[in-house]
């Protein structure tokens, strides 16, 4: 059986990668992957959006060629045509924004029952637990008081404690750990490109130095 000790740490890690992610960006992504490989109405209606886009560009082009004047019949057809893609367009566009909307509100309920949810479930349910016990005599009476509240036996730390303590700390670590990712890979991506080699630059130089030989003094 996991421990009580090892479940807040998960809880905790997890919530801290969640927020370093965001959970817009989350539901970004989910919503990406969730168009993109599962069948379902949202996923169709992208596909025949892209679809009626495309339609809608080749005949723009093509009335766009045709002379309003010369050709006015099929002139007047393509621009109909036109006109009917449009309408399409703007109702699948409202039609998926609806259905983005609802997706992303289901995440961000699945991250909070999963995070901020999860925290306050461990904290009811193992309210009375130790996570561990500290060395008798190591902190005051008052230190070992606030360890263990609410709950908890006198001198262990409770899961209220645990979660403040492992929160600060892991919040920390994950929180640094992205931003040196970020600044090596905004370094990486602005690093100089090699400069030219030294030697051929000097012999060059050389070569404009030398006098003509040729030249009659």
């Amino acid at each position: 059986m996991v421990s009580v000790l090892w479940i807040v740490i998960g809880v905790v890690v997890f919530s801290a990668v969640i927020s370093a992610i965001g959970s817009d960006n989350l539901g970004e992504y989910i919503w990406y992957l969730w168009i993109t490989f599962v069948p379902s109405k949202a996923a169709r209606n992208v596909k025949q959006l892209r679809e009626v886009q495309r339609e809608a560009i080749a005949v723009s082009t093509e009335r766009s060629n045709t002379s309003s004047q010369d050709e006015f019949a099929k002139w007047a057809k393509l621009n109909r045509k036109v006109d009917k893609l449009r309408g399409e367009i703007e109702k699948l566009n409202a039609a998926i924004s609806t259905q983005r909307a609802f997706f992303k509100s289901q995440i961000r309920r699945v991250i909070w029952i999963s995070t901020t949810g999860m925290k306050i479930f461990v904290r009811i349910k193992y309210r009375k637990v130790a996570v561990f016990w500290l060395p008798k005599g190591m902190f005051p009476g008052w230190i070992e008081w606030m360890l263990s509240l609410t709950s908890a036996p006198k001198g262990s730390v409770s899961v209220a404690a645990w979660f403040m303590i492992t929160d600060y700390a892991i919040k920390g670590a994950v929180v640094f750990a992205i931003t040196k990712t970020a600044e090596f890979a905004g370094a990486k991506r602005k690093m100089p490109a090699p400069a030219a080699n030294v030697s051929e630059k000097k012999s060059g130089l050389e070569k404009k130095s030398i006098p003509n030989e040729g030249k009659t003094k």
